[in-house]
């Protein structure tokens, strides 16, 4: 993945969740409603931003360059096509 990409996938995901943890949204959560007991804004509050850093830490790791062929196989295809 590229740099520039991956910059603007992070500050893409950086909007997203200001977007998403700031009043407005969050808001929506603040309710007296449980899940199994927990009231539904901390769980929704930790759901999100635990998502947020899944999300970063699989963007992150992803180290597979996009003209990297994917196997051998690939390069006899390319290869046998021209």
């Amino acid at each position: 993945m590229s740099h520039t990409l991956r910059s603007q996938r992070l500050g893409a995901l950086f909007a997203a969740g200001w977007l998403l943890l700031n009043f407005p949204l969050l808001g929506l959560w603040d309710s007296d409603r449980t899940v199994f007991g927990v009231p539904l804004f901390p769980l929704a509050l930790f759901f999100l931003w635990g998502a947020g850093i899944a999300t970063v830490a699989w963007w992150m790791e992803s180290r597979a360059a996009p003209d990297a062929p994917a196997s051998p196989l690939a390069d006899q295809a390319l290869a046998a096509r021209d």
